[in-house]
C-alpha cells in the first residue's frame, strides 16, 4: 500500500508542477501543403550520374612520388568513357592529372595517376579531390 500511495503522490505532484507549463498540447505550425516549385524549375529530383567514383586511395610509387588510384562505377546500361580528374593540393598549389577509361555497363574499371610531387611532401598536409565525367 505504501508504494501505491507514493506513486499517487508522485503523479499528483508531477501534474501540479507541469500545470503551469502547458496550458494545452502544442498544435501544428507551418503550411499544411508544401510550397509551389520555383518558377521554371521542376520538383523532380535530379537524375543520378551514370559514372561515379567508387573508391580512391593514394600511396608512394616505386620512386617515392605520389600515386592516386581507384575505381569508377558505371550505373548505366551502356558503355561509357570516363574522364577521371584528380586534383592534389600541396602547400597552397593545385596540381591536376586526368585519365580516361572505358567502363562497361553495370561495371567497374580501375584507374591510376602519378604526380611528380614526392609522397612525403604530400603526406605532410596535402589534400586530394577526385571527380569523374
Amino acid at each position: 500500500m505504501e508504494r501505491r500511495t507514493a506513486l499517487r503522490l508522485a503523479v499528483v505532484s508531477g501534474a501540479a508542477l507541469l500545470g503551469g507549463c502547458l496550458e494545452s498540447w502544442p498544435s501544428a505550425t507551418g503550411p499544411r501543403n508544401p510550397p509551389d516549385a520555383p518558377a521554371g524549375q521542376s520538383r523532380q529530383p535530379p537524375e543520378q550520374a551514370d559514372l561515379v567514383v567508387g573508391t580512391f586511395d593514394f600511396e608512394a610509387d616505386d620512386q617515392g612520388a605520389l600515386r592516386v588510384f581507384g575505381t569508377v562505377e558505371n550505373r548505366g546500361d551502356a558503355q561509357r568513357t570516363a574522364t577521371v580528374t584528380v586534383t592534389a593540393r600541396i602547400d597552397g598549389e593545385s596540381v591536376v592529372r586526368e585519365t580516361s577509361l572505358a567502363v562497361e555497363p553495370d561495371g567497374t574499371a580501375e584507374w591510376s595517376v602519378a604526380f611528380e610531387t614526392a609522397y612525403e611532401e604530400f603526406a605532410s598536409g596535402g589534400t586530394i579531390s577526385v571527380d569523374v565525367e
